[in-house]
């Protein structure tokens, strides 16, 4: 990242040539720092993506009592092929963590239960995801991380009007 930070600053086109260098090189570190952090050093024993999908899985009954999530429904939440979505549930239903089921109501659709031994392996892991982001909001006061909250939205939505 350092090398690009460097090409940046020499291209006259950078708007970070506007903002002082330390301002902008601050920027460029800590988005390296993110993209570099690993969410498999908090979860353990289950991929991210099996973790997302069953977080959606547990997720829905709650929502929506008395009933289980569609295939579709997960792959909407999580912003991803229903494919995609389809292997990950193959994964899971190996391993014992899931059951799917047809829809009674319309034959074309799945539905997805979470099993004991999946809803053991998720909730041991929220609680270490919890753990984990309670340490890390811990350091700031309130007012900081509204200030934080209110950037990074501001900045996720830029980059994400960019970059589709």
């Amino acid at each position: 990242m350092f090398c690009l930070a460097d090409m940046l600053w020499a291209d006259e086109e950078f708007i970070g040539n506007t903002y002082p260098q330390e301002v902008c090189a601050k920027i460029l570190h800590s988005m390296e720092k993110l993209s570099s952090v690993r969410p498999d050093r908090v979860i353990e024993g289950i991929s991210p993506s099996e973790f997302s999908v069953l977080c959606c899985i547990s997720d829905y009954p709650r929502k929506n009592p008395g009933s289980a999530a569609s295939v579709a429904y997960i792959a909407s939440q999580m912003n991803v092929s229903v494919p995609m979505v389809s292997r990950t549930l193959r994964f899971l239903q190996e391993k014992g963590w899931i059951e799917r089921s047809v829809d009674e109501n319309d034959r074309r659709s799945v539905r997805v239960t979470i099993t004991d031994a999946g809803r053991e392996i998720f909730e041991k892991n929220m609680k270490r995801v919890v753990f984990t982001l309670n340490k890390i909001i811990s350091v700031f006061t309130e007012e900081e991380i509204r200030t934080i909250a209110e950037l990074y939205s501001k900045f996720a939505a830029a980059m994400e009007n960019q970059l589709r």
